[in-house]
């Protein structure tokens, strides 16, 4: 009986989320070179699913999985007359897999803000940029609307990825920042 009623407890506040997301994406080296090449990523795209647990009053602790992808488009460094774009192998494809964990901290009964770390693995090679695995950080404002069982939860954000990379790159490594917005529908148990 005592079982029982922790296993319980331990379930209220419990929901599951699904949701995608859409951003414009910023891609640059963190030192700027005169001369060398460039990167760009357009129309980033997010899918993934985010278990959360009510931890207090106001506080719920989140962490799930996303899949990122987009096209990164590559300008090599300029070179007339040297054919240097054939030199450069390219893939355009870009994807990820993060994991997030974050707090969301509510304000009021509509509102919340949210912060955390984003552990996440660039399962893309070839793309010509800076390996984007590493720990990095999200933060956001949101609004969620709740029935009895649903909510339907809309979080503008912030990410940066690679703050502490897997692999040290240097001063000329490629940073990815994003500002998107998630729409997702949870389903609390």
């Amino acid at each position: 009986m005592l079982l029982n009623s922790v296993f319980a407890f331990g379930q209220s506040g419990l929901e599951l989320k699904g949701f995608v997301g859409f951003s414009s994406t910023i891609l640059g080296p963190k030192q700027e070179f005169i001369g060398g090449s460039s990167g760009e990523m357009k129309n980033l795209k997010e899918f993934g699913l985010i278990l959360s647990q009510e931890i207090g009053p106001n506080i719920r602790l989140n962490s799930g999985v996303t899949y990122s992808y987009s096209a990164v488009q590559f300008t090599p460094p300029p070179c007339p007359n040297c054919g240097v774009n054939d030199l450069f192998a390219h893939n355009p494809d870009f994807k990820m897999l993060s994991i997030p964990v974050f707090a969301e901290y509510a304000l009021g009964d509509f509102f919340y803000a949210a912060a955390g770390p984003i552990l996440d693995f660039q399962l893309s090679e070839g793309n010509n940029i800076t390996d984007q695995s590493g720990l990095g950080y999200l933060v956001g404002f949101g609004g969620k609307v709740k029935t009895e069982k649903f909510s339907f939860s809309l979080f503008p954000n912030y990410k940066r990825h690679s703050v502490i990379p897997f692999e040290n790159n240097g001063s000329g490594k490629d940073i990815l920042r994003e500002f998107g917005v998630q729409l997702g529908i949870g389903y609390r148990f």
